[in-house]
């Protein structure tokens, strides 16, 4: 036997940290030119709903003509298609825009065009201010977001974070209105942080100050900021109305990708409902009184509120008696493919789906994006039951609409209605795998490898205090250079100033996190072999406190991590700690403390390493662990090490992970197995057990920040 290998895994694109971590010698740091371009795009989302306040903005603005550029453009007839829609008249300003309203989403995907086929950075650049100045904020901030993230040559480019750039859609209206009052009130009492007027609001969640349902009990989880913004970068990402062809998401599986997301985001919030003695999702009857109701107290720019709906809300009224109708009978056409076996074409052709990759043509059946192979028949269920079950006041004009939080992505997971709806429709995933035959031994086993122990540290939940820069919820004065000072950062002062002096406003919130932990592996390989290992998180009990079976536990288990290992003969020891897990990210740097990193670059006083590049698509590393109880609350960990099996496209090959997230270039997995593997299947307990997994009882205990302090 050969001598045991103990390492401590260091990885090259650890997103779990929120940043790389590279050797210092292999960072590759930001160019002049790379800087201009970043500093520009962070100016252009500074106040979006007002206009008179970006004098050198609206100069550009004002000498650009995009029909006089059309040669500019690598796809002419798209942007004359917008230019059609803006002479008709698009959504007015300050009006709330909601990609889920068809003609709202029309305009969106045009000006989204023109952004996407502007042939260079120049003519990308030119459209971008010019749209600031002549579309809808809302509008205007959704284009220009899936624009950046899918444009290959704007890899690596910042945007502020969502719940920067709209606070309204992510804090309460009593924290928007203090925000205010701090303004117009000159910031009486505010001291100077680094000549900056500092104000720092305490914020809490809705269940704070309404209660309304034991819902609430978990809305520190499903109002996080850091949880909606996941949500919203996974619809930009790969929205519903984007054909995977045009830019390339059909090769990111992206079908089996969309199931697999939701699948997880209700594992994950079961997990945090067990934590507060909630139990499993509830189900709920499009022909009953919805029993769970949901107040926002959020308020839109232009001051309406979001609609609110109350416990045992009525959907089936006789103006809905058709709209739900339909969405039974989409329904009942999803379910019935998925019983035959097989999807009917308009031709009358059939499309196999009892084979695994099937999956794939499920989840864009189910989305009804341009990937699937008959929208025309499968509809967005989805999208019409967020519209009916949100509460939201039907509206009688295009331009005067009042979405509820359902009908946004950033808002979306606030309601615990959205749980109840797509526990419905991540169902049909479930039905689909049920048809699949269990993995037999042979298929789970891994004659090579077997997992001799696995040690994990304490794993301990908390409340800290998180701050996000909310500056953008007020309205500043029109910028009069002379009452500036002099100095670069009065660039970001003219639009976020009072009486000529710069000023941050922050929301403070306690917000879930964890104690860093780390994962030993003790392996023994009968030879030097590849594989992938596996880690998940599930439930040890249910509600009634009885131990899960492990087929019935299955759809409960959370994905923590997923890497590849070189395994030498003999026993391996390694260790991976939480923070290299590649899936979760960190908090991203708050919007002023982002421009000042970049001015600072810019004059020449630091250096920005596109290796720290924040990246987009992960979900947040603070709620890694669901928050468990006082006296500890028992879980299971579940490992796995399965053999190497190549993707279609190699792993991370064509681009830069922690840059653009990989969106449409097939190159995000690490194997070709599927998603979820080996839960995705029923499981045939006879052959489950096989030495290359291990289940480990684990405990979570919730501490109070003194109490973790004090022990460190």
């Amino acid at each position: 036997m050969k001598g045991i290998t103990v390492v401590a895994l260091v990885s090259l694109a650890a997103l779990a940290a929120g940043y790389v971590v590279v050797p210092e010698d292999k960072v590759t740091y930001a160019d002049k030119d790379f800087l201009v371009k970043q500093k520009q795009m962070l100016e252009v989302f500074q106040h979006v709903h007002q206009h008179e306040v970006h004098t050198e903005l609206w100069e550009v603005s004002k000498a650009y003509d995009i029909e006089k550029h059309y040669d500019q453009f690598s796809n002419v007839e798209a942007v004359k298609e917008f230019v059609t829609l803006y002479k008709h008249g698009l959504l007015p300003f300050d009006e709330i825009f909601s990609v889920l309203d068809d003609h709202h989403r029309e305009q969106a995907i045009a000006l989204f065009h023109v952004f996407y086929y502007a042939k260079d950075w120049e003519t990308f650049y030119k459209s971008v201010v010019w749209a600031r100045f002549h579309v809808n904020e809302g509008m205007f901030v959704y284009a220009v977001t899936v624009a950046v993230l899918h444009r290959k040559d704007l890899a690596g480019l910042e945007l502020p974070a969502p719940y920067e750039i709209y606070p309204y859609y992510f804090f309460n209206t009593e924290v928007v209105q203090r925000a205010a009052q701090y303004k117009m009130q000159g910031f009486g009492g505010v001291k100077k942080v680094d000549d900056v007027y500092t104000v720092v609001i305490p914020t809490n969640y809705t269940g704070w100050y309404v209660h309304t349902n034991v819902d609430q009990k978990v809305s520190y989880f499903t109002e996080d900021i850091g949880l909606n913004t996941y949500y919203y970068y996974f619809h930009a990402d790969y929205p519903f109305w984007m054909g995977g062809k045009e830019y390339g998401l059909y090769k990111d599986r992206r079908g089996e990708l969309y199931m697999y997301k939701h699948q997880q985001l209700l594992a994950r919030y079961y997990l945090e409902r067990l934590s507060n003695d909630l139990g499993t999702i509830p189900e709920f009857s499009y022909y009953k009184p919805i029993v769970t109701g949901y107040y926002p107290n959020m308020h839109y720019y232009n001051g309406v509120s979001f609609p609110s709906r109350d416990n045992y809300y009525e959907v089936c009224t006789p103006e809905h008696y058709q709209d739900i109708d339909e969405i039974v009978e989409y329904e009942h056409r999803i379910r019935e493919a998925i019983d035959l076996g097989y999807i009917v074409l308009p031709d009358g052709r059939h499309v196999d789906l009892t084979k695994p990759e099937s999956v794939e043509y499920l989840g864009n059946l189910v989305q009804a994006n341009p990937d699937s192979v008959n929208s025309r028949f499968y509809k967005y269920v989805g999208f019409f039951a967020r519209i009916l079950l949100g509460g939201s006041i039907e509206h009688f004009e295009n331009h005067k609409v009042l979405p509820g939080v359902l009908e946004h992505y950033e808002t979306s997971l606030r309601d615990p209605m959205f749980y109840q709806l797509y526990k419905r429709i991540v169902q049909f995933y479930w039905e689909f795998k049920d048809h699949l035959k269990p993995y037999t031994k042979e298929e789970l086993d891994y004659a090579e490898i077997q997992i001799e122990t696995v040690h994990v540290d304490k794993l301990v939940t908390y409340f800290d205090r998180s701050d996000a820069d909310i500056t953008n919820a007020v309205d500043v004065e029109v910028f009069d250079e002379s009452t500036m000072k002099a100095g670069e950062m009065k660039k970001f002062g003219k639009i976020a100033h009072y009486q000529g002096e710069d000023f941050v406003i922050k929301a403070r919130q306690w917000r879930l996190n964890h104690m860093p932990f780390s994962v030993e592996y003790n392996v023994h390989a009968n030879k030097d072999v590849k594989g992938i290992v596996r880690m998940y998180l599930g439930p040890k009990y249910d509600q009634y406190g009885h131990v899960y079976g492990v087929n019935e536990n299955r759809e409960n288990f959370v994905q923590l991590d997923t890497f590849e290992w070189e395994f030498k003969e003999g026993l391996n020891v390694f260790v991976r700690e939480s923070t290299q897990f590649p899936m979760y990210v960190q908090d991203r740097t708050p919007y002023f403390e982002l421009y000042k990193w970049v001015m600072d670059a810019y004059n020449g006083e630091r250096q920005f390493p596109l290796d720290m590049t924040e990246a987009h698509c992960g979900f947040p590393s603070r709620l890694m662990l669901p928050k468990g109880k006082k006296g500890g609350m028992p879980f299971q960990l579940y490992f796995i090490v399965s053999p190497y099996h190549a993707p279609a496209v190699p792993h991370h090959e064509g681009y830069d992970y922690t840059l653009n997230c990989g969106v449409g270039s097939g190159a995000r997995f690490i194997d070709s197995l599927p998603l979820g593997y080996p839960f995705d299947r029923p499981i045939d307990e006879k052959v489950w057990f096989t030495p290359n997994m291990y289940y480990l009882d684990t405990t979570i205990y919730h501490k109070k920040e003194a109490e973790i302090n004090a022990v460190h």
